[in-house]
């Protein structure tokens, strides 16, 4: 045998070899015996030449523990079945979506977002560091996932479009939920003296709020009086405002008694179960239907989310029937 026929055979050989290795690594039956040999345990589903293992489903089990703070050590069939469906249409979806652009910009204001989260750069790389990511990977990581996202968006914007007609129908089904009862708005000064409150200092918050109503009737200014001695810290700063409200929001006996106050006016000194206030009456909305053009949008979103819920899972099962290979769980 010559060396150029000797030479050809080897490539021959060579080729053979790449060949049947790349027909090999395609195989369930290798690839599964490799994932019990590496420790990942059995394959179970083939997506775009990758293989997803037992390791993988766990792992994300783990996941959504500790993100719901629970330990579940018994998963059945079934929920293990459910998440490797999640898991063939996250790999589906990511393939798909890579021909996604993703804007720069969107994508570091999502990276600053996720940082702003961490405390001081030290927790941050800590943070890092135990998700074995770094500040690179990280990046690639939230485009991937909004190039994902796109994609899926697009995927379903036909099933999720809300029309006009759909939220009108809404509107006239769930009238009685758009009723808004009669609401005060009204400010207050107050002295806290809780149920528990021992009766010495009781006596002195008392004395104390008697003593600024007699000083407001005076005529001095009723937002400075609250700045200077109000112990509701929500509202001392804005002259006591408690915005707008009904009878849900408050105590009984403080609604009562702003009912029965004009605008401008000061009520008397008034214990609650919170402790003393002072009100000062400032308007009065009374209980009216809210029109159609007020909550469309909040009635469009309610029904976009509502469409969602339900054609995600849908994408979900036709994403996870593009598996090569499934194994029986």
């Amino acid at each position: 045998m010559n060396r150029a026929v000797s030479l050809s055979l080897v490539g021959i050989a060579i080729v053979c070899g790449i060949v049947a290795g790349t027909l090999a690594s395609r195989s369930p039956i290798v690839r599964d015996k490799l994932g019990t040999l590496a420790g990942r345990g059995h394959l179970l589903a083939l997506v775009h030449d990758r293989g997803l293992y037992d390791a993988d489903v766990d792992r994300s089990i783990e996941e959504s523990n500790y993100l719901a703070a629970t330990v579940h050590p018994d998963v059945g069939k079934a929920e293990r079945h459910s998440v490797l469906k999640n898991l063939i249409a996250e790999f589906v979806s990511r393939a798909n979506a890579e021909s996604q652009a993703a804007a720069e910009k969107e994508s570091e204001h999502e990276a600053q977002v996720l940082r702003s989260q961490f405390g001081d750069e030290k927790i941050w790389r800590a943070a890092l560091n135990r998700s074995a990511l770094s500040t690179r990977g990280l990046s690639r990581l939230v485009r991937e996932n909004l190039r994902t996202r796109r994609w899926i968006s697009k995927q379903i914007a036909a099933q999720i479009e809300v029309t006009d007609a759909e939220c009108r129908a809404f509107y006239e089904s769930q009238m009685p939920n758009f009723f808004v009862p009669e609401r005060i708005h009204a400010s207050h000064l107050f002295l806290t003296a809780p149920p528990e409150t021992p009766p010495d200092v009781l006596e002195s918050k008392r004395l104390a709020i008697e003593a600024l109503f007699v000083r407001l009737a005076k005529g001095e200014d009723f937002a400075a009086l609250v700045s200077e001695h109000s112990e509701d810290e929500a509202t001392k700063l804005r002259a006591g405002d408690l915005g707008y409200f009904d009878a849900n929001r408050m105590p009984p006996d403080f609604f009562a008694a702003a009912m029965k106050l004009h605008p401008g006016e000061l009520g008397k000194p008034l214990r609650t179960r919170l402790g003393f206030h002072i009100i000062k009456f400032l308007d009065r909305q009374p209980a009216r239907e809210r029109s159609f053009e007020e909550v469309r949008g909040d009635i469009a979103i309610q029904l976009t989310n509502e469409k969602r819920a339900t054609a995600v899972p849908k994408l979900i099962v036709d994403l996870s029937a593009d598996a090569s290979y499934l194994r029986p769980l």
